[in-house]
């Protein structure tokens, strides 16, 4: 980590000098922060005084991506930065909205971790239990053998998300920036029932990747359903509009849909944007909606939104077609206006 924060400076400083993201990893942390160049303090005067450390998770551990890696596939993007944030007013106007109200801003990383633990010890883990870190209780009480309780405690210590969420992260980077806000990475392992309360919160990933999606499920129009034998998962319609069907069932590797939206946090004080594919990488393509000039003109079109107009709180869901572990295309199924 220190040889990350050194080679962080270092290219800011020289080959990144004209850049307008920063990308700084503060000493005593593990948490990334995106800055406005303008907003950058001279090492040893942060702007802010400095947040607790969360504990270091792993980005993309299941094609040997490293944190450093991570950490230059966010940078990479920056020097298109100023090109891609020009020409999108409907894009600009949701993300002022979300950050645009003096709080903090959190990027909540999925924990891919938990799937396998909870495939291990055969039942998904609430959030209550989850935000309690009670691992070793689940695995004394549902792996009987002694080996494998010893390695499913050893696993779950390590906290990874999927590549697809690093993607995410890095186009969210560079729209903070233009936004001249600051957007902090964590895991969901590190988010806390007191921080989701009061600052703005961008949710990625499945219910069981990320337990605190499960929150906001009972007043979702699209809810998840996971079924364990055989193994599948679908979104229930709770109020089916005439020509939707009741039930969008995902098809492994070759059809998912992403669920993508925008509420209130728990408190009414903050926003919180939840992307929730039915797998790692639906999720990747709700963080493409929210980015797209294109879909969030559209969005606002079906909204009967004019020029100028607030974004109201919505609901949508996106239908994903998955090749070889990538999504090429996606397109917009249902959508519901929402209140509050």
């Amino acid at each position: 980590m220190s040889q990350l924060r050194k080679k962080l400076h270092e290219y800011f400083a020289l080959d990144g000098r004209d850049e307008p993201l920063v990308i700084d990893i503060p000493k005593g942390s593990y948490l990334p922060v995106f800055r406005p160049r303008a907003e950058v303090f001279p090492e040893g005067r942060p702007e802010k005084p400095a947040r607790p450390a969360p504990r270091l998770f792993v980005i993309g551990v299941a094609i040997g991506l490293s944190v450093m890696g991570a950490a230059w596939v966010i940078s990479g993007a920056v020097k298109h930065s100023t090109e891609r944030r020009s020409a999108r007013p409907s894009v600009d106007a949701l993300w002022s909205q979300l950050f645009g109200n003096s709080k903090a801003t959190y990027l909540v990383l999925s924990d891919v971790t938990l799937i396998d633990f909870e495939n291990l010890i055969g039942r998904s883990v609430p959030l209550s239990e989850y935000e309690a870190h009670e691992f070793d209780r689940l695995a004394a009480q549902y792996i009987a053998d002694p080996f494998q309780r010893t390695v499913a405690k050893q696993f779950i210590d390590r906290v990874t998300t999927a590549v697809s969420d690093v993607q995410v992260a890095r186009d969210f980077g560079v729209l903070a920036a233009g936004q001249h806000a600051e957007l902090n990475v964590i895991s969901a392992r590190d988010l806390t029932s007191p921080l989701l309360a009061s600052q703005n919160v961008i949710l990625l990933g499945s219910w069981r990747g990320n337990p605190w999606v499960g929150l906001f499920e009972d007043q979702m129009a699209f809810r998840t359903d996971y079924q364990e034998t055989p193994s599948s998962v679908r979104f229930i319609n709770r109020a089916p509009l005439a020509g939707e069907p009741a039930i969008f069932q995902a098809e492994w590797r070759r059809y998912g849909f992403c669920r993508v939206t925008y509420v209130p946090n728990t408190n009414h004080t903050g926003n919180v944007l939840v992307i929730s594919g039915s797998d790692v990488i639906s999720t990747e393509a709700g963080g493409r909606f929210v980015t797209s000039e294109e879909s969030m003109l559209a969005l606002r079109q079906k909204l009967q939104l004019k020029p100028g107009d607030a974004m109201p709180r919505f609901e949508v869901l996106l239908r994903t077609r998955i090749i070889n572990s990538t999504v090429p295309s996606f397109e917009l199924v249902a959508y519901r206006p929402r209140q509050g």
